[in-house]
């Protein structure tokens, strides 16, 4: 019987090769960006599966009491510990400080790695192996380190790596992030006591190094690394990780967090924090949360991405419907014939099922064809770069897009598969005149008008994103971020030596210093006071800089003098602000606050020597805010050089060069200022991109289904049209009767898709500064737009129907 199934199946898709290409089409469209969700929550729940005990590991998180809402992946260094010696139930715990990253030295060889200082429990929590290495006392004694295969390999090509001794300079690398750090940090010599044997998967803690905890208190006892073992109050680069004993459950666990957090966090404590078990098995995809182990996509990106893609899912399905509806004007003696023989509406409707399956797994051999293609945009996409989202075709995969088409087709054909198995045999043999499937039609023009509304959102969003982006591109940043060169410092004592060396080229217009370049996403803030009224404090954001930055960046001074032309540590006592921070501390201009004194975090006294005009120091998303610039040499990160001339390429290799010269133990990296700038922009053209995609297949896919609407009033108004066309009727006559009705469901769509478009954009445009304003000629473009597609649709069936001969037209009747 199936086999029949199929084969009416087979012969009606190559009947009605048009209509079938339509659904199939559609279907594969769709089916293609939801299995590209589908590949990338494969990937992202692929995380941490290769662990045996995987269900029992927990990782302790922290969050904010009594209105705090503090939410970090990162706890107190004690309470691995702690949890390990006091309480039952726990099988073992390890300690994880994320404090170490840098480079390795071997004879003439540097290697590059992060990681974390970690006890041995890490071993016996998690299911880490070494190849080399005892993993019982491989992290045992101080100035221990295992050290990954890729590692060892660079260090030690044709040597055995253990208990050999490398020279350790820590320069603010972070594990599972792309943060490389700019300064050197001797850490002196490690002994290799392991090399990791490669993950057998994907893992949400990755490091290429871990040396023992034990080395904290050396590093701190000569005065390398502030630590103290027993402060509760660190929360933010410390990670705990726990395995409970069989048959312990996460409820247990988060009982004996509450304790300690009630016992360490008392009420009346200035830092009041809790516990919060999070199975490790859930943390990716992950939560919004700070200090992550690993780059990944946030789940709320996930969720709307699968609610935009189901729903253009859900708009292909709604257009088989129409269409199929639309071809059973054709098959109604067919499906009656079948009828009178016999067949009961269980078989009728299992026919049209399979035939809707059938179609829907055809579409799934297309829609590969489209996902190969999505997979090497979304691979090229700069987000993915950071993501390393990777698309295996697992058989679990395969099965699940399997499944996904059957139940897609299940789902499209299911309706029309009611209806003709419903009706009586005797009206289906009369034919199409007496057969008044869905007359009014009032769901399936609801579900159109739905259809249009959300191709208009996505059109409107996408341009509005293109918009924006532009706008972000050329932002006004207050300072001059062209042939600007941002080079890592690593060490402050050579910056002197270099900027002497590079000053007599004439390609070079100026030279400083800074903490970090300006608007670039990071910011330090701390908390200061007038020196005459202690009561007015101010959160002020700070930058260390020399004097030069002014010229390097452009920046004016509106009142007083610049700073100090050498910086020294000993007399830092000298800060400009900007504009903003001299009205939020009331001065009432910005002469007034020359020569006035701040009282700083470390209680020093600090003396206003000039403003700045407000310049954008911050990510182009935010707002205005207080800035100090100071003139600390220590606390110096970066070399920022301004170029001149026709070949800059050329003076950054005279650059390079004179790095080497002036301090070959170190790499020179460096970037473009106005390119480092362009990465918010970058975003956005790639939202923009999977955005603009969506929408694209939104528009294909409700076009699609204002064909099928289009085809269906043609077919059941053909023997009017034919009346009308003998009564005297002229073809733009009958155009306009068939069209009208679509030109009024756009209208409705439009009337709704408007305000929702506007409310749900000025959502994240809110969170630009400097954004763009959704004005009614950017809402009327995109109108136009879709209503030219629309129109080009509704008038093709029109055009067709009304210039179709009424004597052909009345004889088939």
């Amino acid at each position: 019987m199936l086999g029949n199934y199929l084969k009416v199946g087979f012969r009606n898709i190559l009947k009605h090769k048009t209509f079938s290409l339509i659904n199939i089409f559609g279907l594969a469209a769709a089916m293609s960006v939801c299995m590209l969700i589908i590949m990338i929550i494969a990937d992202q729940r692929g995380y941490d599966q290769f662990h045996v005990n995987k269900d029992r590991i927990y990782r302790i998180q922290t969050t904010g009491k009594n209105g705090n809402e503090l939410h970090t992946a990162s706890s107190a260094l004690p309470l691995a510990e702690l949890l390990r010696k006091n309480y039952s139930g726990i099988e073992a715990s390890a300690a994880l400080m994320r404090q170490i990253g840098g480079d390795l030295n071997y004879n003439d060889k540097i290697a590059s790695g992060a990681g974390y200082f970690a006890d041995g429990n890490l071993f016996r929590v998690m299911d880490f192996r070494l190849e080399e290495g005892d993993a019982g006392t491989a992290l045992m004694n101080p100035f221990s380190l295992v050290i990954s295969k890729a590692l060892a390999d660079q260090l030690f090509p044709r040597e055995d790596p253990i208990g050999k001794t490398v020279k350790f300079d820590d320069t603010g690398m972070m594990p599972g992030v792309p943060i490389t750090g700019n300064k050197e940090t001797p850490y002196g010599q490690f002994m290799i006591t392991g090399v990791l044997k490669p993950n057998p998967g994907r893992t949400s803690l990755p490091f290429e190094l871990l040396a023992s905890l034990s080395t904290l208190d050396h590093l701190a006892k000569d005065s390398i690394l502030a630590y103290t073992p027993d402060n509760w109050s660190s929360i933010w680069r410390n990670y705990t990780f726990v395995l409970m004993e069989k048959g312990r459950s996460k409820a247990d666990l988060q009982h004996i967090l509450d304790q300690v957090s009630a016992k360490e966090y008392p009420k009346g404590k200035n830092n009041q924090y809790a516990f919060q078990a999070m199975p490790l098995t859930d943390i990716m995809p992950a939560e919004l949360i700070s200090n992550p182990t690993c780059m990944s996509m946030p789940k709320i990106i996930l969720i709307i991405l699968s609610v935009l893609c189901l729903v253009v899912m859900l708009s292909a399905c709604l257009n088989y419907t129409n269409l199929s509806i639309a071809r059973l004007l054709a098959r109604t003696k067919e499906v009656g014939i079948r009828k009178v023989s016999g067949a009961t509406r269980q078989q009728i409707f299992v026919q049209f099922i399979t035939e809707a399956i059938l179609v829907s797994l055809l579409s799934l051999l297309f829609s590969f064809v489209l996902l190969i293609g999505f997979q090497h945009l979304f691979t090229a996409l700069w987000l993915n770069k950071v993501l390393g989202i990777t698309f295996r075709y697992t058989p679990q995969i395969l099965l699940t897009f399997l499944g996904f088409s059957a139940l897609v087709g299940f789902i499209a054909g299911l309706l029309p598969s009611i209806y003709i198995s419903l009706f009586n045999p005797v009206n289906m043999l009369k034919g199409a005149a007496s057969f008044r499937i869905m007359k009014r039609l009032t769901i399936r023009k609801v579900l159109l008008v739905v259809q249009l509304c959300v191709s208009l959102i996505f059109i409107i969003s996408t341009s509005l994103i293109y918009l924006q982006g532009n706008r972000v591109m050329n932002f006004d940043y207050g300072f001059n971020k062209e042939n600007v060169v941002d080079i890592k410092l690593v060490k402050t004592e050579n910056y002197s030596r270099f900027v002497q060396a590079i000053s007599t080229n004439k390609n070079i217009r100026a030279v400083a210093a800074c903490t970090f370049p300006p608007a670039t996403g990071t910011n330090n803030q701390e908390r200061i006071h007038k020196a005459d009224n202690t009561q007015d404090s101010l959160q002020a954001n700070y930058i260390d800089i020399d004097a030069a930055c002014l010229d390097v960046w452009g920046l004016q001074l509106v009142a007083g003098t610049n700073l100090p032309p050498i910086p020294d540590d000993s007399v830092d006592h000298y800060v400009l602000i900007n504009e903003k921070m001299a009205a939020d501390l009331h001065y009432p201009s910005p002469r007034q606050a020359v020569g006035r004194h701040l009282i700083l975090a470390d209680r020093k006294d600090a003396e206003i020597i000039g403003v700045v005009r407000n310049f954008q120091f911050l990510d182009v998303s935010r707002a205005m805010e207080p800035l100090m610039l100071r003139n600390r040499k220590s606390e110096f990160g970066y070399i920022t050089v301004r170029l001149q001339g026709k070949n800059p390429m050329g003076t950054v290799a005279f650059l390079q060069d004179t790095w080497k010269k002036v301090n070959p133990a170190s790499k020179f990296e460096y970037e473009f200022f106005d390119q480092e700038l362009l990465i918010t922009h970058v975003v956005m053209s790639d939202i923009a991109g999977i955005l603009g995609v969506l929408a694209l297949l939104a528009v294909i896919i409700s076009c699609l289904g204002l064909l099928g609407m289009a085809t269906y009033t043609a077919e059941t108004r053909r023997k009017e049209i034919s009346l009308r066309k003998v009564l005297g009727s002229t073809v733009p006559q009958v155009i306009l009767l068939l069209s009208k009705s679509f030109i009024i469901l756009q209208a409705i769509a439009v009337i709704i898709a408007i305000p929702i478009a506007y409310m749900l954009n000025n959502i994240w445009l809110r969170f630009f500064v400097s954004r763009v304003s959704i004005t009614p000629w950017i809402l009327l473009t995109n109108v136009l737009i879709l209503t030219a597609i629309c129109f080009l649709i509704v008038f093709s069936q029109a055009w067709r129907v009304s210039t179709a001969s009424p004597a052909k037209s009345l004889r088939a009747e």
